[in-house]
């Protein structure tokens, strides 16, 4: 097996199990001193290489992670589906199973959208392969608050990502942080998740170089300096991401029409622009439609068999029945361009301007900020 050298020594998927080693007194990955409660707020799409273009939008975050200056890697897919599973679990996509944004379910053959309803094909307890951080937490008596949207609850993806945690929506970021005040008000132990989506939201419709991103990143800058001084002695806040973001132009946008060579045997597409995954119904295809992909897109990005993409340890060690899941072909863009099935895409997906979900260092580094006890 040919390993990926990793972007960073942390990951992502470090970053809860450290602050609940903190709660228990143990050494962790993160090097967190010992605490009573504990919480992780994630920026949707708030990337390292975002904040340092922005630092003079975002004064006060960027001053409280340059004490430290961590950064992690939120891993392949930098997708928010198998970014946030990786958060909640520890593990890798591989190990997880939440190997994309978009996937095929090898039982019934339909593609699973993560962020969409899952039945009735597959069930949010078996679908998502490992235990939680906060199931294992609650059987130490430690318990957790997940906070979000109130849209998010009782989704397929909250009951599969969140198992172990009690899950309420809230309205704003000031109100989760009034809530996550309250939790730990009321225990002696504890660990909260908090989820910040407006910032990902605008980078999508405007982009990242846009004004309206600048002005909802220095909305969150002010937001976040009031929360720190919501903090005892012996809590501690960990401010990160699930994924960053690049800007792809109109005329990078790769679009294939149905009777396309790119087509030729793709039963299904999966993935998300940055990085679709193609299902074959032959491997004997496989060489062709590889060949035909990296021609088509003149080497803008890696176009890889899942043996590759395995082989390679993208996915890191994989768990039993998760290779069914992968694409047999992985698209995944370097360059600036995005790929779309046109009859399929919807008009939205289209119109985005930032885009993620690839493994280059841009859409992977994460910025990891510890605040509270911790800073």
């Amino acid at each position: 097996m040919v390993l990926v050298p990793a972007l960073t020594p942390l990951r992502l998927a470090d970053v809860l199990g450290s602050c609940h080693m903190a709660v228990l007194g143990q050494e962790n990955p993160l090097g967190l001193s010992r605490v009573n409660k504990a919480a992780v707020l994630v920026v949707d799409g708030l990337g390292a290489a975002n904040l340092r273009d922005r630092k003079g939008h975002a004064r006060w975050l960027h001053s409280a992670w340059s004490s430290r200056n961590l950064v992690a890697d939120s891993g392949f897919p930098s997708t928010t589906a198998s970014a946030l599973t990786s958060l909640t679990t520890g593990v890798g996509a591989g190990q997880h199973g939440i190997v994309g944004y978009t996937i095929r379910d090898p039982g019934s053959g339909e593609l699973i959208n993560h962020l969409k309803d899952w039945a009735p094909y597959v069930d949010p307890d078996t679908w998502q392969l490992q235990p939680t951080i906060f199931e294992v937490a609650a059987r130490q008596g430690i318990p957790s608050l997940a906070l979000g949207e109130t849209r998010f609850a009782g989704s397929d993806f909250t009951k599969a990502v969140w198992r172990g945690a009690t899950f309420r929506g809230v309205k704003t970021l000031e109100e989760q942080a009034e809530a996550m005040r309250e939790f730990f008000d009321s225990n002696d132990r504890a660990l909260a998740y908090l989820y910040w989506p407006a910032l990902d939201r605008t980078g999508h419709s405007q982009g990242v170089a846009s004004e309206s991103w600048t002005h909802r990143l220095e909305e969150l800058d002010s937001s976040l300096a009031v929360i720190s001084t919501m903090l005892r002695d012996d809590e501690g806040l960990i401010l990160t991401a699930d994924h960053g973001m690049i800007d792809v132009p109109e005329e990078h946008k790769f679009f294939v029409s149905e009777g396309s060579p790119l087509l030729r045997n793709v039963i299904a597409w999966g993935g998300e622009p940055r990085v679709p995954q193609l299902y074959v119904d032959t491997t004997d295809a496989l060489a062709d439609i590889q060949a035909a992909w990296e021609e088509g897109l003149g080497g803008g990005a890696k176009v890889m068999t899942r043996e590759q993409l395995v082989d390679e340890g993208w996915l890191g060690p994989l768990a039993d029945g998760v290779l069914e899941r992968v694409g047999d072909i992985t698209v995944a863009c370097i360059d600036s361009l995005v790929a779309y099935r046109e009859s399929r895409a919807s008009p939205t997906s289209m119109a985005m301007v930032g885009q993620h979900g690839s493994l280059t260092a841009r859409e992977r580094e994460i910025p990891v900020i510890p605040t509270g006890a911790w800073a």
